[in-house]
């Protein structure tokens, strides 16, 4: 029989040590996703409500930006950070927009259930477009692994993102046929643009002198495509496309795989309980020995 005081203290550890992984749980009820932004600017042939597109082989990417005709100002995906063998790419449009604002280079995205959140972010100005500009998109790409070790890419799947939370923003994509798993063959193919000449209008557009990972294509007062900021030497008849692109920007999604790491205090805390009870234990038994002297 353990005296009064081991037993209030093992009934105290215990209340700890239950309380503290309660408090733990609620951290596993969404796993969050490396996002990546890939390009961003002003383009009205995109619609004039939210939506969001994602894209899970270089064929579906490559067959939207042929069908957008000289609205194009996407780039290929050999010119981006990402590969469709270990991520998938989506396009969010917010269509007729108040103006005066683009989306932010800073994304983060979470799998809870069946819905993966794509959180976004409102900047002052239009990054490069006119002032009048007021339809502001952003590519951003998002890995196949979750922080978890999961592959989330299902058919069941799908993708929803909206700037601020703001609910008018809000748009949704379904993964129904989607490639759940990457083809080896679907990674970044032939290197077209840098082998191109230079006076020829696609690799003008995207290979950019500047490091700076800013892709923002901007809108000319007299035309509905909306050009990049344009770089030097870029000749393009259709719509052009700054590449800005920045080391920073490119790794920043990267913290995002340490906030659901383990719960290192929480599994500390619960030896350092055990650990208690152990000595406990060992009082108790001493205390009976010297009585039984």
């Amino acid at each position: 029989m353990l005296p009064p005081l081991v037993r209030r203290l093992v009934a105290s550890l215990t209340l700890i040590a239950l309380a503290l992984t309660l408090a733990g749980a609620p951290s596993a009820a969404a796993t969050s996703i490396v996002s990546k932004y890939q390009l961003r600017g002003h383009l009205p042939e995109l619609g004039e409500r939210p939506t969001t597109r994602v894209f899970t082989t270089q064929v579906a990417y490559d067959a939207y930006r042929t069908s957008l005709g000289d609205a194009n100002v996407f780039p290929p995906a050999s010119s981006m950070f990402m590969s469709f063998d270990k991520d998938v790419l989506g396009l969010y449009t917010r269509g007729n927009d108040t103006g005066g604002r683009c989306l932010a280079t800073a994304t983060s995205a979470s799998l809870d259930g069946d819905t993966v959140s794509v959180d976004l972010a409102w900047q002052s100005g239009t990054c490069g477009a006119p002032i009048t500009a007021h339809y502001p998109f952003i590519l951003f790409s998002l890995s196949r692994t979750a922080a978890d070790g999961s592959t989330w890419v299902a058919a069941n799947r799908s993708v929803c993102a909206a700037a601020q939370s703001a609910s008018d923003t809000r748009a949704c994509a379904a993964l129904s046929g989607a490639s759940p798993a990457p083809a080896p063959t679907a990674t970044p193919a032939p290197t077209a643009p840098p082998t191109g000449a230079p006076t020829s209008a696609a690799p003008t557009a995207i290979a950019s002198p500047t490091p700076a990972r800013t892709l923002t294509p901007s809108a000319s007062a007299t035309s509905t495509v909306a050009a990049a900021s344009p770089t030097p030497g870029s000749t393009s008849a259709q719509a052009s496309a700054v590449a800005s692109r920045s080391p920073a920007a490119a790794a920043s999604p990267a913290a995002s795989e340490a906030e659901t790491g383990t719960n290192y205090l929480l599994y500390g805390m619960l030896i350092a309980i055990g650990v208690l009870i152990g000595i406990a234990l060992m009082l108790s038994r001493s205390s009976s020995s010297r009585r039984v002297r």
